[in-house]
């Protein structure tokens, strides 16, 4: 295993896939400069994690309530606080995962920091630093982030409709991760993103790599590597398909 890398456990969040197998659900695991995080703890992160690791988690960050992010949290609050023995680590959550009990009431006294994601704001793990995004657009309250290591500042563009002020939020990313469902999007009143959203941050951004993951049969069907590989070619960056339990070396 390498010393620095993001673990992408699934790349859908789409119950169609998830549940035909077409594709695995769950979350990130980032293991960089000696700073273990669990992002958006979907289905089966945690069955695919005990099984691959077994150090001690740092921190959980969740941007949104939505199950195929958040399905494994309070599980995973267990690991992190040894079932509550230890009061260790650091939980980063929007107001709404406490205000609808997705995080069962009784865990909130677990972590040794429990801190309540606004806009726009700078917050620690470890020796990660981490800053929050203006508010998506996914219909409820939702974030993406940007994380910054000694050699990187990652982009993590979750679930959103497209909107001109979201790109202020990943300036300075040199590595993007983004979830785009669509190729084309199909809804009239969008909630994600699609191939030509991914195209306003790869000229605004300018990242020398981006990830694209978490989706749909509209993207599947037509063919994401190779979409992938022509917007390498158009902007000269590398545009990365992620893949099932895929390992990204940093």
């Amino acid at each position: 295993m390498p010393k620095d890398f993001i673990h992408f456990f699934g790349t859908t969040g789409n119950k169609d896939i998830f549940f035909k197998n077409i594709r695995e659900a769950g979350g990130l695991y980032f293991h960089v400069d000696d700073t273990k995080i669990i992002i958006d703890p979907g289905v089966n992160t945690f069955y695919k994690y005990i099984h691959t690791y077994e150090e001690k988690i740092d921190g959980i960050i969740l941007s949104h309530i939505h199950i195929d992010h958040s399905n494994d949290l309070n599980i995973f609050v267990e690991l992190m606080t040894n079932g509550g023995e230890e009061k260790q680590g650091t939980l980063l959550l929007p107001k709404q995962v406490i205000d609808e009990k997705v995080l069962f009431p009784y865990l909130k006294e677990f972590p040794e920091h429990l801190e309540i994601i606004n806009a726009n704001t700078e917050y620690k793990i470890k020796d990660i630093e981490i800053t929050s995004s203006i508010e998506h657009r996914h219909g409820i309250e939702n974030y993406g982030f940007k994380l910054k290591t000694k050699e990187h500042i990652i982009g993590l563009v979750t679930d959103t409709a497209y909107f001109p002020e979201l790109l202020a939020s990943y300036k300075g990313c040199d590595i993007l991760i983004m979830n785009v469902p669509y190729h084309i999007q199909d809804k009239p009143n969008p909630k994600h993103l699609d191939v030509r959203d991914t195209e306003e941050f790869i000229k605004a951004i300018q990242p020398e790599k981006v990830v694209l993951t978490h989706f749909n049969c509209n993207i599947l069907n037509s063919n994401p590597s190779l979409l992938a590989e022509e917007l390498s070619k158009k902007y000269d960056i590398n545009v990365i398909v992620a893949e099932d339990n895929m390992i990204l070396e940093l």
